[in-house]
């Protein structure tokens, strides 16, 4: 339930960062991995193994990101790293799929009432953050 708490705020507060300034807190995303961490060492809910192992989804967004030039920021491969602390890789994988259906529904809906060009870049860590919200109440 802690660690539930701790990344539901910490990916709401990055939510509200990415839609205004398009960009991720490092700083705020690495006290909470290392709250992860320590979490860890005092419940011992998870192994290591499944807390790296869930931290690749977050990798393949950073390596994507490098191979498209930017296309994908590295902010979102960092939370996507985070949230795989937390969750593991199968859950993490989970929200990984939801909250890409999610964001893409938008930007389909975007280009369907014409509100805005191709081009456009659409804030991630909102649809994550929804994602993880919808993998809650689930």
């Amino acid at each position: 339930m802690v660690e539930t708490c701790i990344l539901l705020g910490t990916l709401g507060l990055h939510s509200i960062e990415d839609i205004r300034e398009h960009k991720i807190t490092v700083t705020l995303t690495m006290f909470s991995g290392i709250l992860a961490i320590l979490l860890h060492l005092l419940f011992l809910n998870r192994s290591i193994f499944e807390m790296l192992c869930g931290m690749l989804p977050g990798v393949f967004l950073l390596a994507l990101g490098y191979l498209t030039g930017g296309k994908i920021g590295t902010g979102d491969g960092l939370v996507f790293m985070l949230t795989g602390l937390y969750l593991g890789f199968y859950d993490n994988l989970a929200l990984f799929c939801i909250s890409f259906f999610l964001a893409g529904a938008y930007g389909l809906f975007l280009a369907a009432v014409r509100r805005c060009r191709r081009e456009k870049r659409i804030p991630l860590v909102p649809f994550l953050f929804l994602g993880y919200c919808l993998m809650i109440v689930g």
